[in-house]
């Protein structure tokens, strides 16, 4: 019997720790995921390794460590791990996504294209893989299938906008101009907020010399999409052919300040400056040209050139060389290196140098002549080393040059540059973030209490908070506590300090049963890497302990708010993982926190089985319960926030974080009324400025929010000014 109750116990032990490994398992893939929808890749990546290391049968957690490998640019690591989801479980149709995509970056296109056929197998109408499959046979240039895949994506999507996009560039391809537009067209209908259509359209239209229209569009594109360098670059081309060199100098110039090693902006403004003079910083032009491409025979001429022209003989006569030596037939290099060895007095390399020029010059002619005898070259056809035309004979085509062309006889033609770069060719959401595609405009986020503040920062929000002052002067934590707007992402050596912080505060409370600091340091650490289950636990034993705790209470209102925010947002929800009748139960399970999922799963169970509702029915009624949910949420997070300004009036951060959720529910009355007040308490406030003034344009009160945006950008917001001038144009 003694025998028998000692088998009885161990089975009951361990079947105890087998439901603690999986609630644990549960809640660490829960944080990962947390971490994944806040772009921290590596610290995401640690926690599926965690998961992994207990459960390796799972398929989730190597669903999830393919992504977050995906934006880390592991490709070959990301396809590995979707093929060990798939393994565990074939019908997870977001891994044959993931794995297609890392294959497409591969350049594996036949197995790529194996994936996503794959995928649509199970979501015949999936934009993501519809596009995709398109894309995968235009980069493999099976130009036909493309175009059939974008053509029945067109057509069972008619008002889907890259539905279009993805077609037109494709046409562009092809060099079928006309279709393209009408292409493009259709997609700026569709989608006037397009900066890469309207930057498309602008390029075809100056390839018909339409200078008016096509400037106008790159206006357009560069207003939707400020930090993109290729339109700029190609504004300055449009500029440059209606003979406004100062401002195609000024367009290059705020390529380069955006993206200072980008190649099409220095050339091209190397050769504007030789044109108007400015030959020294020509010639820095061209130099950061060569320290990008080295073998850049093109800058290199150009900048031999401008040396010969200041006296620098030597360095110049070293670049006619390399450029000699990579065009052994184009014997205008030779002449040049022989006349500047003249003007150093070496006369004896001076006439080599011309002998040699005019040898190759005839042996260039007379094959240029036995091509045109033997019918294989045209007569009107330039020989190597002859120019085309003048530069006032040339068209507006012909006055530029794509990258790829490599004719040394072009030297002194502007590059044209693609709209993005080859990645972008095709318009897809495959690069995108995949949890959150946001819009081009966001509010400044919610203040926090951490250690830690973007160093990179130029702007330091200066003030005084007296509760935050007084904690910190205590010498409670053993790091300073600020209050910041912005975080940065933790090193890998920071990360593993705070998982110690945790260890170490556990043990300290395993011991004596901790305080409301030990609970409050462990409830910071829990923040920093993301699990904002056990930091909301440790805070609310906090507060049950200390129920005026001021700071406790603020933090906890952000842990709230961001953990719904990830339930709600987040696209790694178990419908993107599973398909069927428990889609909207699973995604219950996902999108509420743990303390009410039981309860939710169970109310589904009850309305969802019922046979007799419609697909419509079942969303319309998942819709109705994730915002209740997540009006219980909010308000249980603005109660924190009130008892906080209950507590301490001049919180000037609670007004701020009070707004800012309001804001995300629309209550925009209540938010300009907070942040009003946070203004009052301290007139410097440059994010609650720039909040407001967000608001503000979006309730139709124009100039107040222009007036906002401007305060915002005196007061150190950079970002604002770029807001304000979409304001002030639309």
């Amino acid at each position: 019997m003694r025998h028998f109750l000692s088998i009885v116990s161990i089975w009951i032990l361990s079947a105890m720790t087998c439901v603690m490994a999986q609630i644990n398992t549960d809640r660490v893939l829960s944080i990962g995921r947390n971490a994944l929808y806040f772009e921290d890749y590596v610290l995401s990546i640690q926690y599926f390794n965690e998961v992994i290391g207990v459960r390796p049968y799972l398929p989730e957690p190597y669903l999830y460590r393919s992504i977050a490998k995906i934006y880390l640019d592991d490709y070959l690591g990301a396809s590995q791990d979707a093929t060990e989801c798939i393994e565990r479980n074939p019908f997870i149709v977001t891994a044959y996504q993931v794995r297609g995509i890392a294959r497409q970056n591969m350049q594996e296109y036949d197995a790529a294209i194996e994936d996503f056929e794959t995928g649509l197998k199970s979501q015949p109408e999936n934009k993501t893989f519809l596009r995709a499959l398109g894309v995968c046979y235009a980069l493999k240039k099976e130009y036909e299938k493309a175009d059939s895949c974008f053509r029945y994506f067109q057509t069972i999507f008619p008002n889907e906008a890259s539905a279009y996009m993805t077609r037109a560039q494709l046409k562009i391809e092809l060099g079928d101009s006309i279709e393209a537009l009408s292409l493009l067209n259709r997609t700026i209908e569709l989608d006037k907020g397009s900066a890469y259509a309207f930057a498309l359209r602008s390029m075809l239209l100056e390839q018909q010399d339409k200078h008016a229209e096509a400037l106008e569009d790159m206006n357009r594109a560069v207003r939707l999409d400020p930090e993109q360098p290729s339109f700029y670059v190609n504004r300055a081309l449009i500029r440059y052919n209606m003979e406004d060199l100062n401002a195609a100098v000024v367009d290059y110039d705020m390529a380069l300040e955006i993206d200072p090693n980008n190649v099409v902006g220095h050339y091209n403004r190397g050769l504007l400056r030789a044109q108007v003079g400015d030959r020294n910083r020509a010639i820095e032009d061209f130099t950061a040209v060569i320290a990008e491409q080295p073998d850049n025979t093109f800058a290199i001429y150009n900048r031999a050139i401008l040396r010969d022209e200041v006296g620098d003989l030597a360095g110049a006569i070293e670049d006619y060389t390399l450029v000699y030596e990579q065009h052994p037939n184009y014997f205008p290099v030779l002449y040049a290196r022989s006349e500047a060895n003249r003007k150093l007095g070496k006369t004896k390399l001076s006439d080599e140098d011309y002998r040699l020029a005019f040898a190759v010059q005839n042996r260039v002619k007379a094959e240029h002549d036995k091509r045109v005898a033997n019918g294989t070259a045209n007569v009107d056809e330039p020989s190597e080393g002859e120019n085309v035309l003048a530069d006032d004979e040339l068209t507006d085509d012909e006055r530029t040059r794509k990258e790829s062309d490599r004719n040394i006889r072009k030297f002194n033609r502007l590059m044209s540059s693609t709209v993005g770069d080859e990645s972008q060719r095709y318009s897809s959401e495959l690069r995108g973030r995949v949890q959150d595609k946001k819009g081009n405009v966001e509010m400044q986020p919610m203040f926090v209490l951490s250690y830690y503040e973007k160093v990179e920062e130029t702007r330091q929000l200066i003030f005084f908070e007296k509760n935050l002052s007084d904690f910190n002067r205590a010498g409670l934590l053993s790091r300073r506590l600020k209050c910041v707007c912005q975080e940065p992402m933790l090193t890998q050596a920071q990360v593993q300090a705070h998982f110690q912080s945790i260890d170490d505060y556990s043990r300290f409370i395993g011991v004596n049963g901790g305080n409301i600091i030990s609970f409050f340091g462990r409830s910071l650490d829990f923040m920093l890497v993301q699990d904002y289950q056990n930091a909301l636990s440790d805070l609310n034993e906090v507060l049950l302990r200390k129920d005026n705790f001021i700071l406790a209470y603020f933090n906890r209102a952000i842990v709230r708010f961001r953990q719904l925010e990830i339930d709600e947002k987040s696209g790694l929800s178990a419908s993107h993982i599973a398909n069927g009748d428990d889609d909207l139960k699973n995604a219950a399970l996902i999108a509420v926190g743990s303390q009410q999922a039981a309860h939710v799963q169970q109310g589904l169970s009850i309305r969802i089985n019922n046979s007799g509702l419609t697909s419509q029915d079942k969303a319309r009624i998942e819709s109705e319960r994730m915002a209740q949910i997540r009006r219980v949420e909010c308000e249980m997070a603005m109660r924190d926030l009130d008892k906080v300004i209950e507590l301490a009036p001049q919180f000037v951060y609670a007004y701020y974080n009070r707004a800012f959720i309001s804001a995300k529910l629309n209550n925009y009355d209540s938010a300009i009324a907070d942040l009003n007040e946070a203004i009052r308490i301290y007139p410097n406030f440059a994010e609650a400025y720039f909040n407001r003034g967000l608001i503000n344009l979006r309730i139709g009160k124009t100039k107040a929010g222009i007036a906002d945006l401007s305060k915002a950008g005196e007061l150190g917001l950079a970002q604002a000014y770029s807001v304000l001038k979409k304001a002030q144009e639309s």
